[in-house]
């Protein structure tokens, strides 16, 4: 349970009016104590989430409400002064901080305003000090307009495609397409035409087994403008130099064919397929559509 003492010295730094002996009481605090932190970091979430709100007009009867509230509390208890002589009973200070709270909610669900923060409370000198102890003011509340790329309907489309889930499945394929070079050799039309023949199928389950292919050599035996086209394309020929697992993939009938459709293709271009990859759940995801599907 927090001590009252230092919910005084939390408002007190809220407020900038610590003496120079709270604020090393309230390091102190801080420094020993983690559910003083938690507590800190609470505060210092809900004054950053108030001031990022614009303004907006009170009920009109909030302020009689809350005056004849305060007036039913007990008058022993005994007042704080706080700089610029304003006099505050700290307990009905966190009771107008509780019907602020009730309010903001209120407000924000009926106005729904921006959620966006766009500078950090500080809870004084004292908190600043403890900055890098206090774990839980690094928490960040989040964009949740940004939306999980493998939900989106691309993706998909993607995942229901039997020859692309085979595809995926492939490290060196995924490897390759986190590099540019490499989506743009795909996203070349004559190099797509090319790679959708049975010549080039033939060719990659001919060298399936050799260590390097020869460029060279392959061009002069290409019958097609698109398939020399192919052979001749650096960031493709490199992909399959180095990994006989992708000619290995060319070779199967589909594979070239799926990678060219429209839905792949705009996949490509608009950067759902690079972010997916990334995507921390996408080899779950992946495993779980190659059941489904």
């Amino acid at each position: 349970m927090i001590h009252p003492e230092f919910e005084t010295l939390l408002q007190g730094a809220l407020d900038d009016t610590l003496t120079h002996h709270e604020r090393e009481r309230l390091a102190k605090l801080l420094a020993e104590n983690r559910e003083a932190r938690d507590r800190a970091a609470e505060l210092k979430q809900l004054a950053s989430l108030i001031e990022s709100l614009g303004a907006a007009d009170a009920p009109p009867a909030l302020a009689q409400n809350v005056l004849t509230q305060i007036s039913h509390r007990p008058h022993s208890i005994r007042p704080l002064t706080f700089q610029r002589g304003v006099i505050v009973n700290k307990k009905i200070l966190f009771g107008l901080a509780a019907a602020a709270a009730i309010v903001l909610a209120v407000i924000t669900y009926n106005s729904n305003p921006p959620a966006t923060v766009g500078t950090e409370a500080t809870i004084g000198a004292a908190q600043r000090a403890q900055a890098p102890q206090i774990a839980s003011s690094d928490v960040k509340l989040g964009d949740t307009s940004t939306q999980d790329v493998l939900q989106t309907e691309e993706w998909d489309q993607i995942l229901k495609d039997q020859d692309l889930r085979t595809a995926l499945q492939d490290e060196n394929f995924r490897t390759n397409l986190l590099d540019v070079e490499y989506r743009n050799a795909l996203a070349d039309a004559t190099l797509l035409r090319g790679i959708q023949t049975r010549e080039f199928a033939e060719h990659m389950k001919a060298q399936a087994l050799v260590k390097k292919l020869d460029e060279a050599a392959l061009i002069s035996r290409a019958r097609e403008v698109s398939l020399k086209a192919v052979y001749s394309n650096r960031a493709f020929m490199r992909s399959l130099n180095n990994s006989p697992s992708l000619r290995s993939l060319f070779a199967r009938p589909g594979v070239a064919q799926a990678v060219a459709k429209s839905s792949f293709q705009a996949s490509l271009r608009n950067g759902i397929v690079d972010r997916g990859i990334r995507e921390a759940g996408f080899a779950t995801r992946l495993a779980r559509a190659a059941k489904a599907y």
